[in-house]
């Protein structure tokens, strides 16, 4: 089986690198023609070079350098005091998901003096245990905390946007693949840890199988874009700038987004066991229920933000003669 998925996986990266690859060395051709000198070639060639080092290795070593999620998780019944006091003190020296140092550094003491008052206290240490990782997962609008449900919403609805704006099968299949990257690099630095090697690779090869999924999407819509007329629940969707098949395209991408989400959040908190027989695809199914579940909350917050966006830009330039008028 294992070996049957690495073959797999490999097929994905040879294929996609070819994609990706022949579409960078088309447009440095097209550059080179333009400028009439190679070292416009080679000036691009470098650019896509630093962009792919800033904005995938970069992600790549932050979250390889988070420590690893405890195997006593989120629903952990374990009674073992010891294993309990150890978790209670990594999440306390780990609360880099909170921006304000004043307020990461307060936060850290009062877990610290919880520990020190219910050293000895199982249930107690189980409470706060479930409390701080709740508040990591859920987030505190209060505290300024947004936690990762409402993190994966936010790039599943950039991407929907970037996506559907575009139109343009390169540029699609870059942003999935970056914005996905960026988007597990975000959520492993808002809970503190990450998953393991083993389910880091099976994200990774998520991750590489949804962009060659996009570019495929976006190539069969753009043949289809002059024959067929999509319909469905997206027909109704009015995004101004925005045609169906771009919005088809789009909300596919987005929907892929969130269940590469919903993966690295279900890694996080089932632990090591997530991997386990029938466990795995049950992930996976779970993963892609809960995409679909989200998936109309993005697209409506998606619209209805951009419409108010529009509307506030036209007051704004209807206001401005009225003022030089007065």
């Amino acid at each position: 089986m294992k070996r049957n998925l690495l073959l797999i996986i490999g097929v994905f990266i040879g294929v996609l690198v070819i994609l990706l690859m022949g579409n960078v060395i088309t447009v440095a051709e097209k550059l080179g023609e333009i400028c009439h000198t190679p070292y416009a070639e080679y000036a691009f060639y470098a650019l896509v070079l630093v962009l792919a080092f800033i904005f995938v290795l970069v992600p790549i070593i932050k979250v390889h350098t988070a420590p690893e999620f405890p195997a006593l998780g989120k629903g952990d019944d374990t009674d073992d005091l010891k294993k309990l006091q150890s978790f209670a003190k990594r999440l306390a020296s780990n609360c880099g998901y909170i921006e304000d140092e004043t307020q990461r550094s307060r936060h850290q003491a009062d877990l610290r003096a919880e520990i020190v008052s219910c050293a000895d206290n199982v249930e107690s240490l189980k409470a706060m245990i479930d409390r701080e990782v709740q508040l990591r997962f859920d987030g505190n609008e209060e505290m300024g905390i947004s936690g990762i449900n409402s993190k994966m919403k936010e790039w599943a609805k950039s991407v929907f946007i970037i996506t559907s704006v575009s139109q343009n099968n390169l540029v699609d299949t870059t942003v999935v693949l970056v914005m996905n990257y960026r988007q597990v690099e975000d959520l492993v630095l808002a809970t503190g840890f990450r998953p393991t090697r083993a389910q880091m690779f099976r994200i990774y090869a998520n991750i590489l199988t949804t962009t060659l999924v996009s570019y495929c999407t976006s190539e069969v819509l753009s043949d289809l874009a002059g024959e067929v007329t999509l319909t469905g629940a997206l027909s109704n969707l009015k995004i101004p700038g925005i045609v169906t098949e771009s919005a088809v395209q789009g909300a596919v991408n987005s929907l892929l987004t969130l269940r590469i989400g919903y993966v690295t959040k279900t890694f996080l908190m089932e632990g090591p066991d997530a991997l386990a027989g029938r466990k795995r695809r049950e992930v996976s199914i779970k993963a892609f229920k809960d995409a679909f579940k989200a998936i109309p909350g993005v697209l409506a917050g998606t619209a209805t933000s951009m419409g108010k966006g529009l509307m506030n830009l036209f007051k704004g330039k209807k206001s401005e003669p009225a003022a030089e008028q007065s």
